[in-house]
Formats: C-alpha cells, structure tokens, sequence
C-alpha cells in the first residue's frame, strides 16, 4: 500500500531516501517543476518588457516540456500498465498536450506545476507512516554500557551478543531486550508497548530495548540479538503492513481502472458539443482519480499508525478488514486470559495449627522446590513477610510431594493421598472442593491445613469481554489443557459462552476450524507455542507478545506488546472506525469528482482552477483519514478482579 499511487512515482517498494522522507522521483519532479515556474516567471516578465510574445512563449514552452516529460513517460508506461497505477499521469499528459496543441504553454506549465505541489503535499502529510518508523528508529540507543572483566566498556548496539551483561543508568535508552539481573526500576515502556505509566523493573523482570530507565541503575542479561529486538520487530512489522493491500484496495483499483474510459468519454463529448477545448482539458485535470485511490490507503495507514500508540502491531492491513467481520473471539487460557502462574487462592488450617504457622510450615517445605506450587508459595511468603526457614533435610518425591526435615521435626508438602499414606492416616475429603490445585501439609502426626492455588484471570478480562461484545463479538470460547473443573470455574466466572478443557494442540485447531465451517468468522487469542495451529487457521490470530512464544507471534497476525486484553476491544474498535474512513472517504472523492466534471463540462471552471480544485479533493480525503490520529480512545480502568480469599 502506498500514498504515492495517484502521484505517478515508481510503484515499486515504498522506500524514502531523502532525509526528509521524500521520494526521490518526488524531488525530481519538485525540481523539474521549480525549473518550469522559473521559466514562466522570464517569459511572462519578458513579454511585458520587451513586448516579444513569440520569444516569450518559446522561453515557457521550454520550462513546460520540462515538467512534462515526466509525466509524459509514465503517461506511456500507463499504456502497458493493467493495473492502472499511471492513470493521473495519462489525464494530466492529454490536458497538456492539449493546452500545448491549442498554444496556451501558460496553462500547459501550471497544470503539472500545481500537481506536483499537491502531491508534494500528500507525501509530507501527517499521514506518512514513514514518520511512525522513523520515530522508532530514534528510540535506539547509540551505545551500550557492558561489564567485560569488571570494567564498564562502551560497545555499539549491534555488538551485543547473548548473556551479555549491559548496565543502564536512569535517564539512559535501554539498548537491548533481555532481563533484569540485578538492581530495580522504573522504566517508561511507552513506545513499545503503550503502557502510559512507568513500569517498575527488578530481578527477572523482561526490558525492552528502545524504552528509558528513569530511577535506578539496573544490569541486565541480553537475551536477543539487535537485530531481533522487539523494537526492530516492530519496524519491520510496520514496514510489511505498509506494503500489503487490504481486499477494499484492490477493489477500489479496480473500479478506479473502469473511471479512465468514462472521462475520456466525458472529455471527448464537451468537446464535440461545445468545441471549447478548454473544457475538455479541464475535465481531465479535475477527473484524476487520487482522492479515490487515496480513500483507503490514507485510512488505513492512519489506522497503523495509532495501533502502534496502543503497542498493537498489524502485520497486514487486510486483517483490518477481516477483524470488522469477526464474531467469534476464542481465547486460550493460560498466559491469556490468566497469568499463567499460580498464586494463593485460600489457606485452611486445621485447629491445631494457626494460619501464619501453616504458611510457615508451607515455606519451610517449598524452600527446596523449583515446582510452581513451592515457588507460589515462597512468593506469597516474600510479599507477606513471612518466615522462612530452610531446612536441614530435603526431599522432593516427583508427582506426590515434598519431604522437608528441621533438627526435630519432619513436615511434608502434597497430595492429600500420599502424605495420608505416609505419615499413616485415614485420608480426609478436602473443604475447599472448588476446581482449584491444592496441596495439604501435615508433620509426621497429623495433617495440619490445606492451601489452593489458582492461575487468576487478569483484572481486565471483564472488561474486556463486555467491550467486545459492544463491538460486534457473538460468541466467546475458552480453550484450556486443564481439567474440566478449572476451565469451567474460570469460564463461568468471566460469563464466557462455553469451555473446552484438555484441549491439545490439535484440538484447538480442530474447534477454530468447526466454528469456521460453521459459517463463524473467528479471532483466535494465544500465547503459547501450543495455540501456533489455532493462531494460523483462524481468520484473525492474535498473539501477546510480552511472554509469549516466538512460534506463536510468528504464526499470528497481530501481535499486541502490552499484555492487557482492554487492546482487543481497541483493536476491534479501530477496525470499525477505518470502515466508517472509508466509506467517508470513498463519498467525499465520488461526489467532488463528479460536482466538479459537471462544472468543467459547464464552462465554469478553467484547466488552472481544475488543477487545484483537483488537489483539494485529495486534501479533503487525507484530513478525513487524519481524524484518526486526533480523536483519543478512553483508556478503561480495569479493576474486576476475581475474589480471592486468603483467610
């Protein structure tokens, strides 16, 4: 997709050289135009000096052949052309060639001159997602400050290698994605991902590079090469959706290509009719297609570029046009919808043990553990401040538990049936039967409490949810590998319309492909290298990037940096807001098209007033578009959680 079609520059790649973003046959004609009102300036000035009228229209027909050979060549090249990207340039060759046959050179230079200078316009408006890449690309830091043999060494960017360790200072650009390995952070990750406010930073925690360290000196481990940032991803990512073509494109090209015969139709009649061919040339210059060429490309560039402002990056602006169809929005669950680690949900102790004493009891076993359920456990002492004591003895019993031994006492950490079985009891029924992972903790005489765990929701899925519905979305599934129990209580708490739990891969592409057989037009959010199959059929796949699997994003079609969901409803909503562009767009350039044919054909517009009045349509169509980079969307508080209950 490019703004350039109705400019006649090369159709080729997209690709600015100029400093300023220019195109270089851009500045060529800008050039070649400058020459042509130069001369037009002498000739005029020369005629009224020396009152030689035949010198004087030689010095601006000179200037006029100038400008026009150009345009005369992709004129030609339009001949051969089926696809009719050098249409603007055959009407402007037949306007001049007729002002030139008719001996007004004066006409024929103004004509081309205030064509360029309108395109001139259109590729330095707001619109140019060229100033979105080039913004990005300013966010690369110029150096990294790594730790070679204890020294702090100065290395370009593109140096960086694996497991190198880079140290940032507050005010700097982080240079590279990896994490935390030491110190703690507020780091501004606005551009990236669109988060608004700071986010704070410590051990373990994924920076990005292209974001600013804002308080605090932090180190942190690379673990992607330059060239593999998500910042360059995401340049990239803008890059290819600026050259893809949604479906409404094609087929506005496609009627803009049935446009040249009926205006050479129109022409050809004026002319017959009135013998005036001045109108005939008029109606040329105004019936250059540009505002209906410009209606979607304009739209939809816009639309690019405020997906960027909320982190969402479309790889393609055809899934623009897909996501305003959808109206099935599956989502997998864990690490989308949830957080995909799990956390407290309810502690029980029995009577003869206190709450804080089973917690501590619980820290003291998952000390040793790498398992979810220990580093759960120890996250939750950390936060609360409780006591950890590690132990003398350790032992984890794969599938079953974990065996923590102090100088003495023995407690044990798992499975209600193995710990029962060890320690010689009579298995008791557990009081917290809420589709939860729970695990008991007993010493070597008795059980002492049970503890669940949950993989909790994110706090903005209610919200979410609702938002899509507003906007059009029917059905909403959960597609989870957990037990049945788990995905229903997760599914029923969010109001989801149905669940499916131990799904496999396969499985979710199987229920992504019934529900398009189905005549459902689908949105697939995932993560996981497990949803890659779903996020590939469906008609839109949505991948979180912030965690989320390489094999995932790359089989996916837009992928949001932020990992709150309220982006879905964004997403959604961008969609319908480019449709309703479009169709604007589209009714702006028909109806000026065809007011102003109607004027030329009537005498009362000349060629000149038809070269600007023909720019002003275009102008028209690019404001319209650039609404969308003005009007701001309500960012939602999200804060429908699911009840948690320690007690």
């Amino acid at each position: 997709m490019t703004t350039k079609i109705c400019s006649g520059m090369d159709k080729e790649e997209n690709t600015y050289q100029h400093p300023a973003g220019l195109n270089r046959l851009l500045q060529i004609k800008l050039a070649n135009s400058i020459f042509a009102a130069i001369f037009l300036a002498a000739g005029i000035v020369y005629d009224i000096i020396f009152q030689q009228h035949q010198i004087a229209q030689l010095i601006i027909a000179i200037g006029a052949v100038s400008v026009a050979l150009p345009i005369f060549f992709n004129g030609l090249r339009g001949i051969f052309d089926r696809e009719g990207r050098f249409m603007t340039e055959q009407l402007v060759s037949l306007a001049i060639l007729g002002s030139m046959i008719e001996g007004n050179f004066i006409v024929a230079t103004i004509i081309p001159v205030i064509m360029v200078f309108g395109h001139l316009l259109e590729e330095k408006s707001i619109l140019g997602i060229e100033e979105a890449i080039n913004s990005l690309k300013k966010l690369h830091s110029r150096n990294a400050r790594i730790l070679r043999d204890g020294a702090e060494t100065l290395i370009e960017p593109e140096e960086l290698k694996i497991d190198d360790l880079v140290i940032c200072y507050p005010g700097e650009i982080i240079p590279a994605d990896g994490l935390v390995s030491e110190g703690d952070s507020l780091v501004n990750q606005a551009p990236i991902t669109g988060e608004s406010v700071p986010v704070e930073v410590f051990t373990g925690t994924t920076v990005y590079a292209g974001t600013v360290n804002l308080s605090g000196k932090v180190t942190i481990r690379v673990n992607r090469l330059n060239s593999n940032t998500l910042l360059n991803k995401i340049v990239g990512l803008l890059k290819e959706a600026e050259r893809s073509k949604a479906p409404i494109v094609k087929l506005i090209e496609k009627y803009v290509s049935l446009y040249f015969p009926f205006v050479i139709m129109v022409a050809a009649t004026t002319l017959f009719v009135t013998s005036n061919i001045s109108r005939a040339i008029a109606i040329l210059v105004i019936s250059c297609p540009c505002a209906l060429i410009l209606a979607s490309p304009t739209a939809m560039i816009a639309a690019l570029v405020r997906s960027a402002r909320y982190g969402i990056m479309i790889k393609n602006t055809a899934f623009l046009e897909l996501l305003a169809e959808v109206d099935t929005l599956i989502f997998d669950k864990t690490g989308t919808v949830t957080y995909g680690k799990l956390e407290i949900e309810a502690v029980l102790a029995q009577d003869c043990c206190s709450r804080q004493q089973l917690l501590e009891h619980a820290a003291f076993c998952a000390s040793g553990s790498l398992h979810p359920v220990s580093t759960a456990i120890r996250n939750y002492a950390h936060e609360h401040k409780i006591k950890i004591i590690i132990p003398t003895g350790h032992k984890e019993m794969h599938g079953r538990g974990v065996i923590a031994e102090s100088a003495t006492e023995r407690f044990y950490l798992g499975k209600l049936s193995w710990i029962c079985e060890e320690i010689g009891i009579k298995e008791e029924q557990s009081q917290l039967q809420n589709g939860s992972t729970s695990v008991w903790i007993a010493n070597q005489q008795k059980l002492l409490g049970e503890i669940t765990f949950a993989d909790k929701p994110r706090p903005e899925m209610h919200e979410a949810i609702a938002a899509c519905r507003k906007l059009g979305i029917k059905n909403i599934y959960l597609l989870t590998g957990d037990k049945k129990e788990i995905g229903e209580r997760i599914g029923a708490f969010l109001g989801i319309d149905g669940t499916i739990s131990q799904c496999l891969p396969e499985d979710k592409l199987n229920f992504v492909n019934q529900k398009k057989a189905e005549g459902c037009k689908v949105l697939f959010v995932g993560d996981g290298i497990n949803d890659a199959l779903a996020l590939k059929a469906s008609d839109v796949g949505v991948a979180i990037a912030r965690g989320g699997s390489d094999i995932a994003i790359q089989n996916s079609d837009i992928t949001l940096n932020s990992d709150s969901l309220l982006n879905l409803a964004q997403m959604l909503r961008l969609s319908g807001m480019t449709h309703a562009t479009i169709n604007q767009n589209i009714l702006i350039g028909t109806s000026f098209s065809l007011l102003m044919i109607g004027l030329a054909a009537g005498g009362f517009i000349s060629p000149v007033v038809g070269a600007v009045a023909h720019n002003l349509g275009s102008v028209f169509v690019v404001l319209n578009s650039a609404r969308m980079l003005k009007e701001e969307d309500k960012a939602p508080d999200s804060t429908s959680e699911m009840n948690i209950s320690a007690e």
